[in-house]
């Protein structure tokens, strides 16, 4: 019984082994396809990867090489629009210094122009005076010369006087032409010399002189000094003559030998200072000041300042010179009247003869003109 069962299993165990092997024999044929799958896939995926690398690498170039031809097309149309734009800046350049040159013949061509129409306006003029009916017309160019020559007198010089003689001389030219049609015209010429006579004469020659010579003045003027109250007297003992009182005029004697060392003044009143030279000096010059500002204050014509000047110097004199000084008060006496001088005018604005005057040149001129047309 017990070998027949031992037999029992070596039997039944070999088709079990050959049906491994051929289950291995199996699995190593269907590896061995697997393995030829795959290796054909890789040679088609490198065949492929081959391929698109060889496309990939054609069209980079492709795309380089148009890349390089659109950039030296880019640097040659950036290098062609640089020398445009260089031409056209040169062209404005040119352009603008062109109308530069046109604006300057321009003006020049105007200013011409204008001189050119004054000359004709002038011949003109000339050509009516020579043509007028009235041979003495020519006297009123004359006038009209004198009354602006007045007017450049009164109103740039100041010159009162002059002003006055010289319409008073075209006055007279006038008289001397006997046209009874200018009695207007010597009417209100009449009235600008009656106004220029009505207005206040004023000497600046005279005023500037009198300045000048106080201002030579002020250093001979006595500046106000130390005022001393006078001290209290003392009682001073004096010595007798009698032998007896020889203990007494000692005394006498001594109190007066030690009183001569040291001197005690006793004053009610208070000192005032001297002037040091520095301020003294600082005084005058002040004073000298004031003067100089009055003559420029006459020059111009500026009656506050002028004003304002004078009562500072009589504030500085009255102040800190001595007015009991004879000089003194007689430089004190010609500074106040200087300041009650006048020294601005106003002026009028215009001559009432002058427009007049005008009008009537030119109503004769084109008269004359009037004339030469019909003939």
């Amino acid at each position: 019984m017990t070998d027949t069962n031992t037999e029992t299993p070596e039997i039944s165990t070999e088709p079990e082994v050959q049906v491994e092997e051929k289950k291995r024999k199996k699995y190593s044929k269907l590896l061995v396809a697997v393995i030829i799958i795959l290796f054909i896939i890789l040679f088609f995926v490198l065949g492929f990867g081959y391929y698109f690398y060889k496309n990939h690498v054609g069209t980079n170039s492709a795309y380089q090489e148009q890349i390089e031809v659109l950039t030296d097309k880019l640097d040659s149309q950036t290098a062609r629009l640089s020398s445009q734009l260089q031409q056209t800046k040169s062209s404005n350049d040119t352009v603008k210094t062109q109308v530069e040159q046109l604006n300057i013949q321009l003006l020049d061509s105007q200013n011409k122009t204008k001189l050119y129409h004054d000359d004709i306006q002038s011949l003109r003029r000339a050509v009516s005076e020579t043509n007028v009916r009235h041979p003495s017309d020519w006297i009123l160019a004359e006038v009209e010369y004198l009354i602006n020559l007045s007017g450049r007198k009164l109103w740039l010089e100041h010159d009162l006087n002059a002003a006055i003689a010289l319409l008073s001389t075209a006055d007279q030219r006038i008289v001397e032409m006997g046209d009874p049609s200018l009695n207007p015209l010597r009417r209100a010429l009449l009235e600008d010399i009656n106004m220029l006579e009505a207005l206040p004469s004023r000497d600046v020659d005279g005023i500037i002189l009198s300045l000048s010579s106080l201002e030579r003045r002020i250093d001979t003027l006595v500046i106000a000094g130390l005022t001393m109250s006078e001290a209290k007297q003392t009682d001073t003992q004096e010595v007798s003559t009698d032998i007896s009182d020889w203990e007494a005029n000692l005394d006498r004697s001594w109190d007066s030998f030690i009183e001569s060392f040291i001197v005690i003044s006793h004053r009610d009143k208070p000192v005032e200072a001297l002037l040091s030279p520095e301020q003294a000096w600082y005084l005058s010059e002040n004073l000298r000041n004031h003067l100089s500002k009055a003559e420029f204050a006459v020059y111009r014509e500026q009656q506050e300042i002028y004003d304002i000047a004078l009562q500072g110097a009589l504030k500085l004199v009255s102040v800190y010179y001595d007015m009991n000084d004879k000089s003194t008060q007689q430089f004190y006496n010609a500074v106040q009247k200087l300041s009650k001088e006048t020294i601005s005018i106003d002026y009028p604005d215009q001559f009432k003869s002058a427009p007049l005057l005008s009008h009537i040149l030119k109503q004769r001129i084109s008269k004359s003109f009037t004339i030469e047309s019909a003939e």
